[in-house]
């Protein structure tokens, strides 16, 4: 018969195995995963971090090729993606911060990033790359694909690796009412000259940006 013990373990893995669309054939390495270094000195998701560091990795970079773009883009977009913030944020949306096997009150918020290479380690060395790949697209990158899209960052970004200068916007208030106005912006990019409109400021030169990408990437 389990204790109690046991059977509080046996909720954490049913409740992050249904969070993450995986059920590990090895359920000890997703209990591995899940124990922070002040529950076992041992035992914990260390090693497990840095092999998923590893396989988030190669999955994040094998979806941008599929994507397509120039070097330079993949690689700061796979900075982006793998840095602490989307990875805490993943971690979070699945609910590994209450399973979290711990020691003390308080692991920081450092542990909620590492805990989600851990599980994506944990499911590459239980079920290979195909598995890891798939809780990976599922679990960070739908949500990337989710958020809206910074238009002026990824401009920036698109020139900084072509080694050109950097966009140059001027917005102006062309109409409108005082409830709707109206405004033009121009952004000078790569030697041409694009426009977009908007209900305001940002918002035109978000159009001009996107306008700017659109063109310069085909």
């Amino acid at each position: 018969m389990k204790n109690n013990e046991e059977i509080k373990i046996d909720g954490i893995v049913c409740a992050v195995e249904s969070a993450s669309g995986y059920t590990f054939k090895n359920k000890k390495l997703l209990v591995r995963a899940l124990t922070h270094s002040s529950a076992s000195h041992t035992e914990n998701y260390e090693q497990l971090e840095f092999l998923g560091d590893s396989v988030i990795q190669l999955a994040v970079s094998k979806w941008l090729y599929d994507r397509g773009g120039s070097e330079g883009e993949m690689t700061a977009q796979r900075q982006k993606l793998v840095s602490h913030i989307p990875l805490k944020c993943a971690s979070e949306a699945l609910g590994l911060t209450e399973h979290i096997i711990k020691g003390v009150r308080d692991v920081g918020e450092k542990a909620l990033s590492s805990v989600y290479e851990a599980v994506a380690g944990a499911i590459f060395a239980d079920g290979g790359f195909k598995a890891a790949e798939k809780f990976v697209k599922k679990t960070l990158l739908s949500a990337h694909l989710k958020a809206p899209i910074n238009y002026k960052g990824a401009l920036q970004e698109y020139v900084q690796a072509q080694g050109r200068p950097l966009p140059e916007y001027n917005t102006r208030r062309s109409g409108g009412t005082p409830n709707a106005p109206e405004f033009v912006c121009d952004v000078l990019v790569c030697g041409r000259s694009f426009t977009g409109t908007g209900g305001s400021k940002g918002e035109a030169e978000k159009s001009a940006a996107k306008s700017a990408l659109d063109s310069l990437k085909h």
